[in-house]
Formats: structure tokens, C-alpha cells, sequence
């Protein structure tokens, strides 16, 4: 028997707790894009290090404009953003308001167009929650 919880106008926090409650088992989250408002189901998981059919996230680094060197080795300044280098994937996500996930629906194939897997890496929106399922627990989330 699943238990249904009914949320009105949780704080962000509150969603993120839901959606980690998952732990490392497979939960499940419908949000509302943030670009175009489409709903999206999708079939998650945390807690993954290095799946072998989807590429590590990709960050941001602050870079100092006069030798080149990242702000943790220079402290000359200023400093610039720059793509493509590490920073971590929770201060991204805590400054957008999003958590980073495995999306385990994501079919990947090879270049001949065989299946070699499951996973990407998506970022659910925490403000844009509409359901989480999860360990025979579903949160409904209405907004007003």
C-alpha cells in the first residue's frame, strides 16, 4: 500500500529532502520545465559516481584574468568564470535552485545505433516540482 503525501507550498528545502529521501534506489519526479513549462516524468537515481554510459557534469571555475591560474592558486585578481573546468556540482546546484540527477530513462546507443545502456545527467528544477515517488512514498506538491 503506497502512502501519499500532500504538500501546499513547500519551501525548496523541503522538496530536496523528498527527492533525496530516494537514497541510492530508483525514485521517480514529475517538474514543469523551466524553458517552455512542458511536463516531464522522469525515473531517477542519487548517489552515482561514475556510470559508464553517461559523461561526468560539467562546472565552472572562477580563473584570474591576470596569470591564468585558478582563484584557489592565485590571489591576485580579478577573476573571470569559465566553462569546462570543476567546481562542485553542489554549489552549482545551490545557487539555482536545482538538484543534479541520473536520469535512468535516457536510452544511450553506440554510433551503429545499438542499446549500450541507461543514463544522463539532467537537473530537476526544485521550484518546478509537481510529484515525487519514491520508497512507497508519493509527495504531491500543488502550488498556488
Amino acid at each position: 500500500m503506497e502512502k501519499e503525501v500532500i504538500a501546499w507550498n513547500p519551501p525548496v528545502d523541503w522538496v530536496r529532502e523528498a527527492i533525496e529521501n530516494a537514497g541510492t534506489t530508483i525514485g521517480s519526479v514529475h517538474f514543469n520545465k523551466r524553458k517552455g513549462g512542458e511536463l516531464r516524468k522522469m525515473c531517477y537515481r542519487l548517489h552515482v559516481k561514475n556510470p559508464s554510459v553517461a559523461a561526468a557534469p560539467k562546472g565552472m571555475q572562477q580563473i584570474c584574468k591576470v596569470c591564468g591560474k585558478s582563484s584557489k592558486d592565485c590571489n591576485q585578481g580579478p577573476y573571470i568564470m569559465r566553462s569546462g573546468t570543476k567546481k562542485s556540482k553542489k554549489s552549482i546546484d545551490a545557487a539555482n535552485d536545482q538538484i543534479t540527477v541520473l536520469d535512468a530513462n535516457k536510452v544511450v546507443r553506440d554510433k551503429d545505433g545499438n542499446k549500450i545502456g541507461r543514463g544522463a545527467w539532467r537537473t530537476v528544477p526544485l521550484e518546478k516540482v509537481v510529484r515525487i515517488s519514491n520508497k512507497g512514498t508519493t509527495y504531491i506538491i500543488n502550488r498556488s
